[in-house]
């Protein structure tokens, strides 16, 4: 693994790949319609139990976590499996080594998805503030730091899917199945351990955080939930490096 050639990878990627155009459209088209619900929100008031304080950083850390691992899934199910497809995978790792191209890829996803999420999380509380609230940098922060790495974690595990499929419909294929179990694991509140291994599980533990202003018992919460994200993520992400190094290509 090298830094400096992974930076290579995803600055390629953002500024000339073909893929970036399609990554580009479906991390906006989140980002605004996490903005687009936040401006009619007063629509959405019968979703909450206080109508009246309408939290504007909930109602798009919940879209987020609703609906973006499903663009998540179109945007990184082919990342690998795309240049094993086309065959490109063989010229490229002959210049690069797998690893670096794995996190490379990786990293071109988070990138763009962070970066408009902390677009998302300064106008919450930009429209906050206009609407006579104190703009609450705390909030704002945790905020990107969650619906970043809740996004990261999914990254990582459709990429994980990209590097075991031959062709893009087997890809995007196991990657909804995959998804679909997910959240069939998530669902089952009986059974804890299998709700360990989601990301939801995560992330919906600190909703009620971005709905009223955290107190000390929430701090722990907090922290301990952002650091189970990221061990996830290096988890896979040192799969998915292993499975793809051992993989005939």
């Amino acid at each position: 693994m090298n830094i400096s050639k992974i930076r290579i990878v995803a600055q390629d990627e953002i500024l000339r790949g073909v893929k970036s155009r399609h990554v580009w459209f479906f991390s906006s088209a989140l980002a605004f319609i996490c903005i687009l619900a936040m401006h009619y929100s007063t629509s959405l008031a019968f979703l909450f139990s206080d109508p009246g304080n309408i939290p504007f950083t909930y109602i798009s850390f919940m879209i987020i976590l609703i609906i973006g691992p499903f663009f998540i899934l179109v945007t990184a199910f082919d990342s690998i499996s795309n240049e094993v497809e086309n065959g490109t995978v063989r010229y490229i790792i002959s210049k690069i080594d797998r690893a670096s191209f794995v996190l490379g890829k990786f990293c071109f996803l988070f990138i763009i998805f962070a970066f408009l999420t902390f677009i998302v999380a300064i106008v919450g509380q930009v429209d906050n503030f206009t609407s006579g609230n104190v703009f609450d940098l705390q909030k704002m922060i945790f905020f990107w730091l969650f619906s970043s790495l809740y996004l990261g974690c999914f990254i990582s595990i459709f990429t994980f899917v990209s590097i075991l499929s031959g062709n893009n419909k087997i890809a995007f294929t196991m990657s909804a199945v995959l998804l679909g179990i997910t959240i069939y694991f998530f669902m089952q509140g009986g059974i804890e351990y299998l709700r360990y291994l989601t990301p939801p599980y995560y992330a919906f533990a600190v909703s009620e955080t971005m709905k009223n202003l955290p107190g000390e018992n929430d701090y722990f919460n907090i922290i301990k939930n952002l650091f189970s994200m990221l061990v996830f993520i290096i988890a896979t992400l040192s799969i998915d490096v292993l499975v793809f190094k051992r993989r005939d290509l």
